[in-house]
């Protein structure tokens, strides 16, 4: 699947798609066999459908296509003058109670397709009414349980993760807060990275776990990369986990 990856970012590198800095750094990873990250795989996905294009190939013509034979005028006349020779059957007229059978059996079919619809359509507005009762019940049974909003979270497979900004929007020259916990167990580095609307990278940071498995920093917003007003990503990655948030950003 690397060697995938790898012809979209050399494709990219000669368009000049995305960040170049990151494109480089995974086509090293891919040339090193070594293991690239989730999220750099679903960056090089999210580009490589935006920005490359690849030209549908041409379904080949069908060769079992009718052959059409020309027929002598000879022939052809010949035939007429056979057919006409024959005579056609008249069609017979089928009796009078038989049509009128026919005619109530119709009209006995529709009725039953009918009730069978009108069956079908009350089960569909019963089951959906007896969907929206349990999801009533469900939701007082768990009544004042919280889930924490951590945004767009690629992938969380660590029980005591979580990943926190101060704010939800920021200006030019304010202070970002950013704090977060792995799991008691976690150790190690991880990375932090920040990315604008047009999926370049705008700063990044190494940290080191505590013994605990919690990390904090902080940030100013603003600099290169920081010049549109929109919405911005903060990205983390530890060993193959990944997770990301979100959060307003007004340029002046």
């Amino acid at each position: 699947m690397d060697s995938f990856i790898l012809e979209d970012v050399n494709e990219l590198l000669r368009s000049k798609k995305g960040d170049s800095a990151r494109l480089i750094r995974i086509k090293e990873a891919c040339e090193a066999n070594e293991i690239v990250s989730l999220y750099d795989r679903k960056y090089i996905e999210r580009l490589s459908s935006q920005y490359l294009h690849k030209p549908e190939q041409k379904k080949p013509k069908n060769q079992d296509e009718a052959k059409f034979v020309p027929i002598n005028e000879s022939e052809s006349s010949f035939k007429k003058n056979e057919d006409s020779k024959i005579n056609q059957p008249s069609q017979i007229e089928k009796p009078r109670f038989v049509q009128e059978q026919i005619v109530f059996k119709e009209k006995t079919a529709s009725k039953s397709l009918n009730i069978n619809l009108n069956k079908k359509i009350i089960f569909s507005f019963a089951s959906i009414g007896l969907a929206v009762i349990l999801i009533g019940v469900v939701s007082i049974g768990y009544e004042g349980v919280q889930f924490q909003d951590t945004g767009n979270i690629i992938a969380n497979t660590l029980p005591d993760y979580s990943l926190e900004i101060d704010k939800s929007s920021y200006e030019t020259s304010d202070i970002i807060s950013i704090s977060g916990k792995m799991s008691s167990s976690s150790s190690g580095t991880l990375r932090l990275f920040i990315e604008n609307e047009s999926n370049e990278l705008i700063w990044a940071e190494n940290l080191n776990l505590k013994n605990n498995g919690e990390f904090s920093t902080l940030l100013i917003a603003g600099g290169q990369g920081w010049e549109n007003t929109g919405k911005y990503f903060l990205n983390v990655e530890y060993n193959e986990f990944s997770s990301s948030v979100s959060f307003d950003f007004n340029a002046k």
